[in-house]
């Protein structure tokens, strides 16, 4: 057939039969006045996206896949690629940004410095002059963000040098034999050292941070330095990043001074001067060599809209390297740092495979929101400054709901699943935030904890700062099987290779088979210089009272702890038929192990999830409250969280009843969740409304599990064509009755 398209004043043909893919070309050497064919190509991704956009709007219905064919080059972005809802594809006529065959293409986030490199009057030191960098400001009350072509003065704290990540100037140098400095005290607003150790100069500087592990030991945070006295031997930081509080022992470095600059290898960028400053390796000439600094935070974007119920959808993206892209401060949580080279949001039946990221400041996925049935399959990630893949829906915050990174309710309903992460490599990641991994699935809605989850198998993760794979709150129906995960926990502790914390006993089911763990450290700097190896880390960590998991057929050596650990009392675990050792062991299958394999549990879809139901306190749909109702919170783990509920005094009546969504009929187990209290009710009334009529349980508000997780009422027949609720009532009561969660799980017919 024969296609008429008019693309930014040009004209042409495409012939193609209807099977045939429809194509479009970008070159280095391209021009976006061409009309993008083979023989005139587009220079730039932004005009390829308009053209596919046009050819889309001459077609009632796509009938052709299309393809955006990058030949070969290094890209150099000015701006973020955002494809939204638009820009999507169909089940039968996808649309894939791919490589020329036998091409190498580079998408980078950065841009070079090409500018003449001159000697400093020592011969050590080299500058460039930059003077887009001069007059940037820092706001340390800010966080910074995404920006799809970022305004203002060029600023980075990145530099790559040969391909390699240069070290920004520091104290002390990373090749001592100790290259920490060690808190003796400190709050969550400075840190104290020994007399002697803290630097006027380090309070000069207009962008010097400390990148410390603070008290938990379990992640890092940048804080900017905003002053220090010498007297005192104090270094204070601004309010960004400020997650855990600093305690004797806590280790760190400083880094953005100039006056530290005095290593090969480490760089500098004066803001005022706009001129960036290195000390290459004896004997190199930096007019030699390349040299990249990042600009960009983000290379592409698929970005539907959740509250309009929007997605992207079927876009793939096959065999383009990812490079050089910025990270950020301010993040909201210290566990979830939300930078990536690609990012998914809201977006369905997408893929990126056979692609390589490398020297990117955060992970290389991130998919966000509503999104799923998305494919990460056979590409290599190293030497991230995050990790793998992440996943995350609105909510951010330890266990309450106050730390909100999408605001809406839509998005307050969803979090990714349904999500294959495949046949990849993830090495050397962590490089700039410590709490990450391969893949690391955060929290989704307490509604959706019954649900489905991803599919990790047959995965090669090495040398990773923290856990190889980790899932939070609410996360179920994963199956992980076949992946080959070794060295994790370098810089941190209290992990695993494979970790599940998923704060919900009636978790869907998880699976963990088959897969090679080994080498877990979790290290612990000290002030002699001779770190520790600290016993919490382990093989397979069930954190957090997550239930339901089957454990089998693992092979795990060398732990600092135990091979498979459960804590915080976990419902319904099948852990068997796992070999472990303190020294080597092999699996009799190894080659299908990791990336090479190709086998398979066959964990069909039904035996991943549960029937029933959570339904939270904040649910205005499914809870009615009646009477005289606060919140108030409670705090636990010396502050590691603050979670957020409802209560009512005996003083007035009150009363709230939660609706039970019955799909299926069969007996249930019913549950409350709540934190215990001295000053909770001994005798509050339970109704529980089921198949055979009512039933009224006395309820003691002062015993319950300690950190709020699930305690049973009782087990009762529910049917799916009848009212079926639980109703708490302070009727006589001496204490308050507390509102916070109703979970009710099938366990026969």
């Amino acid at each position: 057939m024969i296609i008429f398209i008019s693309v930014l004043n040009s004209s042409f043909f495409i012939n193609t039969r209807a099977s045939e893919p429809v194509s479009f070309y970008v070159s280095v050497k391209g021009s976006d006045l061409n009309n993008g064919t083979q023989e005139q190509p587009f220079a730039t991704l932004e005009a390829a996206r308009i053209a596919v956009r046009e050819f889309k709007k001459s077609e009632i219905k796509l009938k052709n896949p299309v393809e955006i064919v990058i030949r070969g080059g290094i890209y150099y972005l000015n701006e973020t690629l955002e494809l939204k809802p638009e820009d999507s594809g169909t089940k039968d006529a996808g649309i894939t940004w791919r490589a020329a065959e036998d091409e190498r293409i580079v998408l980078s986030g950065g841009r070079a410095i090409d500018g003449e490199w001159k000697e400093t009057s020592d011969g050590k030191i080299w500058y460039v002059d930059l003077p887009q960098t001069k007059g940037w400001e820092r706001d340390v009350t800010k966080p910074e963000g995404y920006q799809q072509k970022p305004d203002g003065p060029w600023h980075f704290r990145q530099l790559f040098v040969d391909g390699k990540r240069a070290t920004r100037a520091r104290f002390p140098n990373s090749d001592d034999q100790n290259p920490f400095l060690y808190a003796i005290d400190g709050s969550m607003e400075h840190l104290k050292l020994r007399d002697g150790e803290v630097k006027s100069n380090w309070g000069d500087e207009a962008d010097a941070q400390i990148n410390i592990v603070s008290n938990w030991r379990f992640f890092n945070q940048w804080n900017d330095i905003t002053d220090v006295d010498t007297e005192k031997s104090v270094i204070s930081f601004g309010p960004r990043e400020r997650h855990g509080k600093i305690i004797e022992g806590n280790w760190f470095w400083i880094e953005g001074v100039k006056s530290e600059l005095d290593q090969p290898g480490e760089w500098y960028l004066d803001i005022e001067e706009g001129r960036l400053f290195y000390m290459p390796e004896t004997g190199l000439d930096p007019n030699n060599q390349e040299i990249v600094a990042p600009y960009l935070n983000r290379l592409v974007y698929l970005k539907g809209e959740v509250e309009n119920g929007t997605h992207v959808e079927y876009v793939n993206f096959e065999g383009l390297e990812f490079r050089n892209t910025t990270f950020t401060l301010g993040q909201l949580e210290a566990r979830v740092h939300t930078d990536g080279a690609v990012m998914f949001e809201n977006a369905l039946n997408c893929r990126i495979e056979k692609c390589h990221f490398e020297n990117i400041g955060g992970y290389a996925l991130w998919l966000h929101l509503d999104s799923k049935n998305n494919v990460f399959h056979g590409n290599t990630v190293l030497n991230s400054g995050g990790g793998g893949v992440l996943l995350t829906g609105s909510r951010l915050s330890y266990m309450d709901d106050s730390k909100i990174y999408t605001p809406g309710e839509a998005a307050a309903k969803v979090a990714p699943y349904l999500t294959e992460i495949t046949h990849n490599t993830v090495k050397h990641c962590g490089k700039l935030r410590y709490y990450g991994g391969g893949v690391h699935i955060d929290s989704r809605p307490a509604s959706m904890a019954m649900m489905q989850g991803n599919y990790i198998a047959h995965n090669h993760f090495q040398d990773l700062s923290r856990n190889g794979i980790f899932s939070f709150r609410n996360q179920g129906g994963n199956v992980v099987e076949f992946n080959e995960i070794h060295d994790c926990m370098q810089t941190t502790i209290d992990g695993a290779c494979i970790h599940f914390a998923s704060m919900n006993r009636f978790n869907a089911p998880n699976y963990v088979l088959n897969n090679y763990l080994y080498d877990i450290w979790g290290y612990e700097q000290k002030p002699d210089g001779k770190p520790i190896r600290h016993p919490w880390a382990n093989g397979v960590f069930l954190d957090w009272a997550t239930s339901n998991t089957t454990v089998k057929n693992n092979f795990i050596y060398n732990t600092g702890e135990e091979a498979v650990k459960s804590i915080m009392g976990n419902w319904n675990l099948d852990i068997e038929s796992n070999l472990s050792s303190e020294s080597r062991i092999e699996p009799p299958l190894l080659k299908e192990m990791g990336p090479g394999g190709t086998a398979s549990n066959s964990i069909y879809p039904q035996k991943l999830k549960n029937t029933g139901g959570v339904i939270k306190s904040s649910d205005k749909a499914f809870v009615h409250y009646s009477g005289s109702w606060e919140q108030t919170s409670v705090s636990g783990m010396s502050g590691l969280f603050k979670y957020n509920h409802m209560q009512a005094s005996p003083v007035r009546g009150a009363q709230c009843t939660y609706r039970l969504q019955v799909i299926e009929s069969g007996t249930y187990k019913i549950c409350l969740m709540y934190f215990p209290n001295e000053k909770n009710a001994s005798n509050a009334k339970i109704t529980v409304k089921h198949a055979g009529g009512e039933d009224v349980v006395n309820w003691n508000f002062r015993m319950g599990d300690r950190l709020g997780f699930a305690v049973e009422i009782g087990k009762y027949q529910l049917d799916k064509d009848r009212l079926a609720s639980v109703t708490i009532s302070n009727t006589d009561s001496d204490g308050f009755i507390v509102a916070d969660g109703v979970g009710f799980i099938k366990i026969s017919e």
